[in-house]
C-alpha cells in the first residue's frame, strides 16, 4: 500500500479556499507528497496571498490529470466537494466506492449530512449557527465575527488529523471483504460549535452570561480583570483569575490607596457588579505607559498581562527566530516570512538544536495499524497529565475514538476547569460538589478514566511511570519543563517505552527566551495578533475575549502532529516528543494577515465583518429585539438573486452595485441600504427567504438556538450525558463524522480520583494492602 513502508504518503488537494489549502500545506510541511489541482494565482488580498502561500511547495497538476493523481492517492482532500465532481466527472462518494485504500476528507460550512447540507453558505454562516457571533461585539450594534480565514484554518486542521486518524484506523469492511474508502466530513459548523459548548459553560453554568460585551468577557468572566483597556500607544489585555493575581497587579501599579479599600478586593463583584469603576482606577496608570514597558511589568511581577500587539510587532518576536518557526517567501519581488509548522519533533527532548523531525513525519508514514477492540483506537493507552483544555481536549477526541485515556489529578490540586463554582441552573444553585458536577469539566474531559496520584511524591512518580510504561502516548500541557522537574519527562519515559510518543504543549515551546511564557487564552491571543485584529471598522480593537480559541485550536494541531507521529512510529517502530507552541500554533492561523502587513507595510485595519472577496457580506438587522441575520453574496449570480427577492428596493435599481468589484468598493453605502431593508423583516422568514433563492443566510443564534440547533441534532453532535450529582447535560461529542466509524457518546468526564482502583489495581496490579498503604500515605490522593 502506498504511504507505508517508509515512502511518502501522497495526498491530492482539490481546494477552493483556505481550509483545504491549510490542510493540504499542514500535511505537505510536515512531509507528504501533497499534488495540487489547478494553480493558486496570486492577489494582494489577504485570503489569495495566504491561498499562493500555502501552494507554494505543493506539486501543481492540472484539471484534466486529477482522475488518475486521484486513484493513485492515499488521501483526497477537498474543501469544494462539488468541484471535485465537476472536474474529475465523479462525485466524491462515488470515488471512494471505487477506492477502498484510499481516505477521501471533505470539508464544508454545513457538512455532507443533516438538514442544512444543501444549504448555500459561506464562513460567516458558521459562526453565526455555532453561537460565535452572538458574543463578540458591542450590545446595541452588530455582532462581530473573527476575520476571514482564520476560523477555516481550524476546519483544515480538523480535516488534516481526521483524515491522519482514519489511515491509522485502516480500510472498512463489511463482513469481511473491503468497502468503500473512509469519507471524512469535517463542518466548520460543527468545529466552531464545539469550541462554543466549552466557552459558554465557563458562563452560562454559574450565573453569568454568554452576550456581547464590548471589550469585556461577559461579565468579566466572574472575576476582575477580564478587559481590553487603552494604554499610551494602543491596548493591552488585562487577564487574572486569582487573588494573588490580583495583588501582584496591584504592587505591579505601586500599590495606590484606593487599592486598599475593601471595595477593590473582591474580585468577583469588581468583575460582575461594577467593573467599568475599577476600569476607571486602572486606566491613568495603563495611560502612561506603552505596550512594551507593560510588557515587561507583566514579566517582572508574573501577570497574565499581554499588549494587542501589532503583526509586525509579532513577526518580529525573538522566540519565532530561536525556533526557527517563520519561512521567507518572496511575492511580486518582495521578501515576506510567513508561519511554518508550530511544532518540532524529535526522539529526544534535548534542546533547542535537537534535529528537528516535524517536516518528515509523513515521509516514512506506516500504514493502518490493527485495532484491538471498539473503534479506531481501540489499543492504545494515554495517560493525559494536561490542565483545563489544550491538552485535556486531544485526550477526550482520542477517547470518544477508543483509545483508554487516563487523566491524573491530585485531589489538592484538581484540573482548574473543575474549579469554575457554584453551578446554577434554571435560576436556581445546585448543591454538592461542585468538583465533581463542572459541566466545562465533564465536556473537556469527556470520555476519560480518572486517577489520583500526588507526583510531588516518588512513589506517585513511580506508579505513573509504571502505567507510562505500557502507554502509547503522554499529553501534557503544562510550563515549559514542568513534567520533567517532577521526573515524568520524555527522556526519562522514552528510555523505558521507546515507542511512546509525547505530546508537551505549552504557550510558547519548550525552548527560547519566552519558554516560561504564562498565558492565558486572551492574553495568548492578544500576544499573537489576534485580538488587534476583530472590531469595528476605525476604532479600537474590540477584541474577542468571550471567545477563547488559543486552547481548541491547540488541540486541534496537536491531533495533527500526534496521528503523524503514530504514523512514523508504525514505519520506524519508535515514539517521538513533539514540542507544540500554542502561540505559533495560533499565528498560524493567522497568515492571511500577516502577510497582508508586510506586504501593505502597516498594521491590517479592524474591518467589521467585512469580506475581501465578497459584498454584501455581513451581519445585519432583523424586526424586533437584537435579532440578527448573516448574508453573504458570493458572486453576481448570488446578487441576482438577492435583488429579484428585495423587489423594488432602491438599492436594487442602483448601477453602483452593478458587479462584484463595485459592490466591494461602496460596501458600507450597500451595507446601509440592506440593513434598512432587513430591520423591518422577519429574521427566520428572512433567512428561509435567501436560503431557497440560492443566498448563503443564517440566524445569529444565542446559546439557546444553539441548543436548539437542528443541523447540530441532525448529525449527532448533542449527546445527552447524565453527570453524577447534576443530572442530564448536553454535551458535544468530537466534531468529526468518519464513515464505517462509531464517535463514543453517552460518556462524561471522571469524578476525581473515580477509577483510581481499576487503574492502579487492575491495570498495574498494586494489591489491595498496598493500594490502601499508599492512599493512607498520600501517594494515591
Amino acid at each position: 500500500m502506498s504511504g507505508a513502508n517508509g515512502t511518502p504518503l501522497r495526498v491530492v488537494e482539490i481546494s477552493s479556499g483556505i481550509a483545504g489549502a491549510y490542510c493540504g500545506w499542514l500535511l505537505q510541511q510536515m512531509g507528504a507528497e501533497v499534488i495540487r489541482v489547478g494553480t493558486a494565482d496570486i492577489a494582494t488580498d489577504p485570503i489569495s496571498l495566504a491561498m499562493a502561500y500555502y501552494a507554494e511547495e505543493k506539486q501543481t497538476l492540472s484539471a484534466d490529470k486529477a482522475g488518475d493523481a486521484i486513484a493513485d492517492a492515499d488521501l483526497v482532500i477537498t474543501d469544494d466537494a462539488p468541484l471535485v465532481a465537476m472536474i474529475t466527472g465523479r462525485p466524491i462518494a462515488g470515488w471512494a466506492a471505487r477506492q477502498p485504500n484510499t481516505v477521501f476528507g471533505v470539508t464544508s460550512v454545513f457538512g455532507l449530512t443533516g438538514p442544512l447540507a444543501d444549504v448555500p453558505a459561506a464562513a460567516i454562516d458558521a459562526q453565526a449557527e455555532a453561537g460565535v457571533a452572538w458574543a463578540l461585539g458591542d450590545q446595541g450594534r452588530p455582532p462581530l465575527t473573527i476575520p476571514p480565514g482564520v476560523l477555516e484554518c481550524q476546519a483544515g486542521a480538523h480535516l488534516a488529523a481526521a483524515c491522519l486518524m482514519a489511515r491509522i484506523a485502516g480500510p472498512a469492511s463489511d463482513g469481511g471483504q473491503l468497502a468503500g474508502g473512509r469519507i471524512v466530513d469535517i463542518a466548520l459548523t460543527d468545529v466552531l460549535a464545539h469550541y462554543v459548548g466549552v466557552n459558554c459553560r465557563f458562563y452560562i453554568h454559574h450565573g453569568m452570561r454568554w452576550r456581547r460585551a464590548g471589550r469585556r468577557a461577559s461579565d468579566s468572566g466572574g472575576a476582575y480583570p477580564f478587559v481590553i483597556l487603552p494604554c499610551a500607544d494602543g491596548a493591552v489585555c488585562l487577564s487574572g483569575r486569582t487573588r494573588a493575581e490580583w495583588q501582584r497587579f496591584v504592587e505591579a501599579m505601586g500599590t495606590p490607596a484606593w487599592s486598599q479599600e475593601p471595595r477593590y478586593q473582591k474580585l468577583r463583584a469588581m468583575g460582575q457588579q461594577y467593573p467599568e469603576e475599577v476600569d476607571a482606577l486602572v486606566a491613568p496608570w495603563l495611560a502612561e505607559r506603552t505596550k512594551a514597558e507593560i510588557e515587561e511589568i507583566a514579566d517582572r511581577f508574573r501577570l497574565t498581562i499581554a499588549p494587542l500587539r501589532d503583526l509586525s510587532d509579532v513577526l518580529a518576536t525573538h522566540q519565532f527566530a530561536e525556533r526557527e518557526f517563520l519561512s521567507p517567501w518572496t511575492v511580486e519581488g518582495r521578501q515576506l516570512v510567513g508561519p511554518g509548522l508550530p511544532y518540532r519533533a524529535a526522539e529526544a527532548r534535548g534542546d533547542s538544536q535537537a534535529p528537528n523531525l516535524a517536516g518528515t513525519l509523513l515521509a516514512q508514514a506506516g500504514g493502518p495499524r490493527s485495532a484491538k477492540g471498539t473503534g479506531p483506537l481501540a489499543g492504545l493507552r494515554v495517560l493525559d497529565l494536561g490542565w483545563v483544555w489544550a491538552a485535556p481536549q486531544v485526550g477526550s477526541i482520542l477517547a470518544q475514538l477508543g483509545a483508554e485515556v487516563i487523566k491524573v489529578e491530585h485531589r489538592a490540586r484538581p484540573d482548574n476547569s473543575r474549579l469554575s463554582g457554584i453551578i446554577i441552573r434554571d435560576g436556581q444553585r445546585i448543591e454538592g460538589d461542585t468538583v465533581d458536577m463542572s459541566p466545562m469539566f465533564h465536556q473537556i474531559n469527556k470520555g476519560k478514566m480518572g486517577i489520583t496520584l500526588n507526583l510531588k511524591e516518588p512513589a506517585g512518580v513511580e506508579l505513573a511511570k509504571q502505567l507510562a510504561m505500557t502507554s502509547d502516548i503522554v499529553l501534557e500541557n503544562m510550563s515549559a519543563g514542568s513534567v520533567e522537574r517532577s521526573g515524568m519527562g520524555y527522556d526519562a519515559l522514552s528510555a523505558i517505552n521507546p515507542r511512546l510518543v509525547m505530546v508537551a504543549m505549552s504557550g510558547a515551546g519548550q525552548f527560547g527566551p519566552l519558554a516560561d511564557m504564562r498565558t492565558y487564552a486572551p492574553t495568548m491571543s492578544s500576544f499573537a495578533g489576534l485580538e488587534s485584529l476583530v472590531g469595528y471598522p476605525g476604532e479600537l480593537p474590540t477584541g474577542a475575549l468571550n471567545f477563547a480559541i488559543g486552547d481548541p485550536n491547540a488541540a486541534a494541531h496537536g491531533l495533527v502532529a500526534l496521528f503523524a507521529a503514530l504514523a512514523r512510529r508504525e514505519s520506524t517502530g519508535r515514539g517521538c516528543y513533539i514540542d507544540l507552541s500554542q502561540t505559533e500554533a495560533l499565528f498560524a492561523t493567522l497568515t492571511p494577515y500577516a502577510l497582508q502587513a508586510q506586504l501593505e507595510e502597516h498594521q491590517p485595519p479592524t474591518i467589521g465583518n467585512a469580506h475581501p472577496a465578497m459584498a454584501p457580506h455581513g451581519i445585519f438587522p432583523a424586526a424586533g429585539d437584537d435579532n440578527w441575520l448573516t448574508i453573504a453574496v458570493r458572486n453576481d449570480a448570488d446578487w441576482a438573486a438577492l435583488v429579484r427577492l428585495a423587489g423594488d428596493q432602491p438599492w436594487t435599481r442602483d448601477g453602483q452595485f452593478a458587479d462584484s468589484a463595485s459592490r466591494i468598493a461602496k460596501r458600507e453605502v450597500l451595507d446601509a441600504e440592506l440593513s434598512a431593508w432587513t430591520a423591518a423583516r422577519d429574521r427566520d422568514t428572512l433567512v428561509a427567504e435567501l436560503r431557497a433563492a440560492g443566498v448563503p443566510a443564517s440566524p445569529v443564534n444565542d446559546i439557546d438556538g444553539l441548543w436548539q440547533n437542528r443541523q447540530i441534532a441532525g448529525r449527532g453532535l448533542a449527546d445527552r450525558v447524565e453527570i453524577p450529582g447534576l443530572g442530564t447535560e448536553t454535551l458535544f461529542r468530537a466534531p468529526w463524522n468518519v464513515s464505517g466509524i462509531t464517535i463514543g457518546t453517552g460518556t462524561r468526564g471522571p469524578i476525581v480520583g473515580e477509577h483510581n482502583e481499576r487503574v492502579l489495581c487492575g491495570t498495574l496490579g498494586l494489591s489491595a494492602e498496598e493500594f490502601e498503604r499508599l492512599t493512607a500515605e498520600g501517594v494515591i490522593s
